[in-house]
């Protein structure tokens, strides 16, 4: 869908939220057929995983010229950008430790994508750059910046369905020169409880805990995570609303207890992964 855009991009809070989960991750995927193009000329394209009227992204692309400094020096740019607005959804990548910049990060089939990864929070992004720097004195310089410059990749995104947390994935590719995107496909799981999705592909192969592997209960922030198995391959996350983690702990026994009252209040997930399978659950500490 196309949706005229003001360049002006705004934030919307995305809480994370994740209800309780005992279905298999049901994941949905589409072609963009014909595939979406969008170069200086077209309008920013809006685009919506499950067609709710909310719009997760923004794709544009904008000619780029302006007067900058190099070293103390006078110069010119002038080039392309290819561009990611953000409404409801957060890009997967990763801080650069040189910059400290939030990078978007460009997956490839199969890499699998979870809660645990690192997401944008700011409300735009560069998904190719590619500038001519004119110093006058040191001569033009090439800058090219972004993860899918030159390339076809995907697009790793979170965003939230009516309180619930989803994954999703946006396949695409960049011009070399940063003048054009091309949205070849998309997918994302409908299910609830921000299971890990493979990107690229139509199934995911991680499936929830079932009951008869472990029993948790939460009551009085004190949370009872109780195994099935001694030798079971067991973890435990507790997650904040801005994604960090602020427990990690492997089980080792078959009972197992945590006292969150140490923590502030306010709502937190529960992640606890048995044998590769995950379990998801919102908790509030009061």
């Amino acid at each position: 869908m196309k949706n005229k855009y003001n360049y002006a991009l705004s934030i919307l809070p995305l809480l994370f939220i994740i209800l309780i989960g005992k279905a298999q991750a049901q994941v949905i995927s589409n072609t963009f057929s014909p595939e979406i193009i969008i170069d200086a000329s077209s309008e920013p394209y809006a685009f919506d995983f499950n067609g709710d009227g909310v719009i997760e992204f923004y794709f544009l692309v904008q000619d780029l010229s302006g007067d900058t400094t190099i070293a103390g020096l006078p110069a010119t740019y002038e080039g392309s950008g290819a561009l990611l607005g953000c409404e409801n959804g957060k890009p997967a990548g990763a801080t650069s430790l040189e910059t400290a910049a939030f990078d978007v990060s460009l997956f490839n089939t199969g890499d699998q994508l979870t809660v645990f990864q690192e997401y944008g929070s700011d409300t735009s992004y560069a998904l190719g750059i590619d500038l001519t720097v004119n110093t006058g004195i040191i001569g033009s310089l090439p800058y090219q910046y972004g993860a899918f410059l030159g390339n076809q990749g995907y697009l790793g995104a979170m965003f939230d369905i009516g309180g619930s947390l989803h994954l999703g994935w946006i396949e695409l590719s960049v011009s070399a020169d940063g003048s054009q995107i091309t949205l070849h496909s998309y997918g994302y799981d409908a299910s609830q409880g921000g299971n890990p999705l493979i990107v690229g592909n139509s199934n995911t192969n991680v499936h929830e805990i079932p009951y008869q592997d472990v029993d948790i209960h939460f009551s009085n922030n004190i949370l009872q995570v109780d195994l099935k198995a001694f030798n079971a391959d067991a973890k435990l996350r507790l997650i904040d609303v801005s994604g960090k983690i602020r427990l990690y702990s492997e089980l080792s026994n078959i009972e197992n207890d945590f006292d969150f009252s140490v923590y502030e209040s306010g709502m937190y997930i529960v992640s606890c992964e048995v044998n590769g399978s995950l379990y998801t659950q919102k908790i509030i500490l009061h």
